[in-house]
């Protein structure tokens, strides 16, 4: 998701968040620079995608068109059979959708072994993730270093923490991790927090409340406190009853709560977040969103 650019003073800041691996997205990451005219981005977390869909080989024992099968697409229990001439392109939109997902051709005894260990799916799973977000980051990287451009860069709590340990392995003059850092750029302090407080998903990268305060309050401890209004924090989860906390309501069985034709919304985002900002008046807070995400009810 890209999001309106802004100017601190002499520095134009493009932020975006939620890719959530999308290839596409991240292609339009590369030439966001030029339409956006930034001098630096933002990517404010969840980079990687959130499925591993199995493409299973198969024996070519029935017909499909007027040819014979090869393949098998199994997307959340719609399977699809597909042939040679079509698996490039299945692939393709499977990359470069919404979704971010994960292709994986395997034969039947593959996919089989893999189904029955939960480890071997998670390292799978983690393996396809970094090999597409070194391919989809290098060519981000590679794009801004020509036009002398930085991508200041945090994790989501939809990212693993072997994610996390890939993008801080990745630092250099172009790519800088600002996860549970503070990094100073042309006189601002740019504080960067990637987890957010608990969801019904049970994400990878979550925290009470009260630890994201705490954690973030060691963060804005380590800037002089004289220079909190050149603050920018770059904090993942957005605040509290806020346009960009809203999430479409769901009962306990994870349905859309529906009145008068119209799903529910609610406000789901981190009242630490909010306070944080209250009591210390940042210059500015930078955040993912929540406005597609469902919530759940208690």
């Amino acid at each position: 998701m890209f999001k309106t650019s802004v100017f601190v003073g002499r520095l134009r800041i493009l932020l975006v968040s939620d890719l959530h691996g999308s290839s596409v997205a991240y292609g339009k990451l590369s030439n966001a620079i030029k339409f956006y005219k930034a001098d630096v981005v933002v990517f404010a977390g969840d980079l990687t995608g959130k499925a591993l869909v199995p493409i299973i080989r198969d024996d070519g024992s029935f017909s499909l068109g007027s040819g014979v099968s090869k393949y098998l697409v199994n997307v959340f229990g719609d399977v699809k059979a597909v042939g040679d001439k079509d698996l490039d392109k299945v692939v393709k939109d499977l990359r470069g959708g919404r979704g971010g997902y994960y292709p994986l051709v395997t034969d039947k005894a593959g996919y089989e072994e893999l189904a029955s260990n939960r480890d071997r799916v998670r390292e799978t799973f983690i393996k396809l993730m970094i090999n597409a977000l070194e391919e989809d980051l290098g060519k981000v990287v590679t794009r801004y270093r020509e036009a002398g451009v930085k991508l200041l860069m945090i994790p989501g709590n939809d990212d693993y923490p072997e994610i996390a340990d890939y993008v801080r392995k990745q630092a250099s003059d172009i790519l800088i991790p600002i996860d549970e850092d503070v990094v100073e750029l042309n006189g601002y302090y740019f504080l960067g927090f990637g987890y957010s407080t608990p969801t019904p998903w049970n994400t990878p990268r979550e925290v009470s409340e009260e630890e994201l305060r705490a954690r973030v309050e060691r963060l804005i401890g380590n800037v002089d406190q004289s220079r909190l209004s050149r603050l920018i924090m770059v904090i993942h989860d957005p605040p509290y009853n806020t346009l960009i906390d809203q999430a479409y309501q769901l009962s306990k069985d994870f349905k859309p709560m529906i009145r008068g034709g119209e799903v529910l919304r609610t406000h789901v985002g981190s009242k630490s977040v909010r306070a944080l900002i209250e009591e210390y008046s940042p210059l500015m807070g930078m955040h993912g969103t929540y406005m597609r995400r469902p919530a759940l009810t208690t």
